[in-house]
C-alpha cells in the first residue's frame, strides 16, 4: 500500500521563481501576474520528483502545474545539449478534444520560450499526438523522430506499449501525467490504464514520476492508490508515497439583475 500525505504549505513567489531556469521564469513572469495557490503548493513537490495527485478547481491552472516543472527540465537539458530524441513525458487524456488543446496549449508556450529566450543553439522541443485519428506517416515519423512529450489516450497507450518497435523509445522517460482521473478510475477504460501502466513498468528501465489530475472525487486517496498501485518496484520496505493536493473553492459571482422596464421590479 502506498503511504497517502495530504500536502497544503504553499512556496512564495520569489523562492518559486528561483528554481526556474531564467529562460522559464521570464516566461511566466511575463505571461502570468502570479502562481496560483495550486501552483504554490503542487510545484515544489513535483520538483523533488514526488508522485502527486491535484485537485483543484476548473480555471486554477492544473495543467499548468504539471507541465512547468517538466518544461524548465526539458528546457535546461535543451541548452547544455543532453536532451536526447526520445520520449521524456507521455500525457494522457481520455478525452481526444482535451488532448488536442493540451497540444495546441503546449506547442504555444513552448515556441514562445524558444523565440524570445533562448539562443539560436537551444536544441527545439517537440510535442506530437497520437490518438486513433493520427495518420499512419505521423506515426511512422514519432518512430523515426520520436517527440519529447507525448500526448495520447488510455487506447493508444496500450497499443504503443504492445509495439516492440516503440518501446524502446519509452526507456528515458520520466514523467506520466494522467489527466481526468476521476473519470477514468471507476470505468473499463481506467482498468485498461491500469494494466498498460503495469506493462509500462515491465518495460521501462527508468522510474517514472507519476502526476495525476483530477476533479474532485471521493475518497481522493482510492485515486491516489491507482496512481501508482501497477508501480512494480515498490517494496514493504520502500512503498511508494503519493501527495495529495486538494485546493477546493468555489468561485465569487458579481451578479447585477437587469430588468427591462420599472413596472417588473414591483410585480
Amino acid at each position: 500500500m502506498p503511504v497517502i500525505e495530504y500536502i497544503d504549505e504553499k512556496m512564495e513567489t520569489e523562492e518559486l521563481l528561483e528554481f526556474l531556469c531564467p529562460p522559464v521564469r521570464n516566461w511566466f513572469k511575463d505571461k502570468f501576474p502570479d502562481f496560483t495557490e495550486p501552483q504554490k503548493v503542487a510545484i515544489p513537490r513535483i520538483i523533488k520528483g514526488e508522485h502527486l495527485l491535484l485537485c483543484s478547481p476548473t480555471g486554477s491552472g492544473k495543467t499548468l502545474t504539471a507541465f512547468l516543472t517538466i518544461i524548465d527540465d526539458l528546457v535546461r537539458r535543451s541548452l547544455d545539449g543532453t536532451l536526447d530524441n526520445t520520449i521524456q513525458c507521455v500525457y494522457i487524456s481520455p478525452i481526444k478534444a482535451l488532448a488536442n488543446d493540451i497540444q495546441k496549449n503546449l506547442i504555444g508556450p513552448l515556441t514562445e520560450i524558444k523565440e524570445t529566450y533562448l539562443p539560436s543553439r537551444a536544441k527545439d522541443i517537440t510535442v506530437a499526438l497520437r490518438t486513433g485519428d493520427t495518420p499512419q506517416n505521423e506515426r511512422q515519423k514519432m518512430l523515426r523522430k520520436p517527440p519529447h512529450i507525448l500526448i495520447t489516450t488510455p487506447e493508444s497507450l496500450g497499443l504503443l506499449l504492445a509495439s516492440k518497435r516503440f518501446r524502446p523509445i519509452l526507456n528515458n522517460m520520466k514523467w506520466m501525467i494522467i489527466d481526468e482521473m476521476h473519470s477514468l478510475v471507476p470505468s473499463k477504460r481506467g482498468t485498461l490504464l491500469s494494466l498498460s501502466l503495469a506493462l509500462m513498468d515491465s518495460v521501462v528501465d527508468s522510474d517514472v514520476q507519476r502526476i495525476g489530475i483530477s476533479a474532485t472525487m471521493e475518497p481522493l486517496e482510492a485515486v491516489a492508490e491507482y496512481l501508482v498501485a501497477s508501480d512494480s518496484r515498490e517494496s514493504d520496505v520502500d512503498p511508494q508515497r503519493v501527495s495529495i493536493v486538494n485546493i477546493s473553492g468555489q468561485r465569487e459571482l458579481d451578479l447585477d439583475i437587469i430588468l427591462p422596464t420599472a413596472r417588473f421590479a414591483t410585480t
